[in-house]
């Protein structure tokens, strides 16, 4: 090709590529939108509220921020003050007054008079009580003689008082036991006494003693005819035993 047409045809592809350059430049927005830019972030700075040194016992106000502020302002978490510490108030206890008497006053004496005592109930002597002073004793017949139906019983009795009534009493040893007052004892001067007694059965023993009261119906007892034949179940009330009883055989 002739080097006339190569310029011609170099010159004619320079203008197609400026017209295409020209176009692509001035159309490249509408084309191919730019992306918008990510924002830029700022980070904004904390401000903490120091708290003030004394506690307080009403919040301060709280100022509200400007909305064109750009600082963001975290608030303080409110703060209870607590109350003054108060000690518990000191109880002092004051000992009582002591009144010291004066040196020259003499202490009061008071003289308690001592208890008086209750004088027992005068009861009249039981005839166990009024024993126990006496002394007494069978001397005639001894223990573990044999005897008639009738013989005289002896002994000695010594320290009786005139309301006191003494008896010899003779008692079976076998059937029905009973108890047949003999007489009553009557002491000389010196103490000694005999009182008949009767043995009625054959072959039995009796127990012989003495007994004393100072009730006077039953000394009226042991004194009837009717209790000496018949005999007692029991002493009368008021009677009681006196020395050591004997025991003799009936021949």
């Amino acid at each position: 090709m002739p080097a006339e047409h190569k310029s011609q045809l170099l010159i004619a592809v320079l203008g197609f590529a400026s017209v295409v350059v020209t176009t692509v430049s001035s159309n490249w927005d509408k084309w191919f939108p730019r992306s918008e830019p990510p924002p830029v972030v700022t980070s904004t700075p904390v401000v903490t509220a120091s708290p003030p040194e004394t506690a307080m016992t009403t919040p301060p106000e709280t100022s509200t921020p400007p909305a064109s502020a750009l600082s963001r302002v975290v608030p303080t978490p409110r703060v209870t003050p607590l109350p003054p510490y108060t000690p518990s108030p000191r109880v002092t206890v004051t000992p009582p007054d002591t009144t010291t008497p004066p040196a020259n006053s003499t202490p009061r004496v008071t003289t308690t008079p001592p208890a008086t005592p209750k004088t027992p109930a005068l009861k009249p002597p039981s005839a166990f009580t009024t024993a126990s002073a006496t002394t007494t004793s069978i001397t005639s017949p001894r223990h573990g003689a044999k005897v008639g139906q009738r013989i005289a019983v002896e002994g000695m009795l010594t320290g009786l008082r005139p309301e006191q009534h003494v008896f010899v009493c003779v008692k079976s040893q076998a059937f029905g036991r009973l108890i047949y007052p003999q007489g009553k004892v009557l002491p000389d001067a010196t103490g000694q006494w005999t009182v008949d007694s009767i043995y009625g059965t054959p072959g039995y023993s009796y127990e012989t003693f003495l007994v004393i009261t100072t009730n006077a119906e039953a000394a009226a007892m042991l004194s009837d005819q009717h209790a000496r034949k018949y005999g007692l179940r029991e002493l009368p009330p008021g009677t009681e035993r006196l020395g050591t009883a004997i025991v003799v055989t009936r021949e």
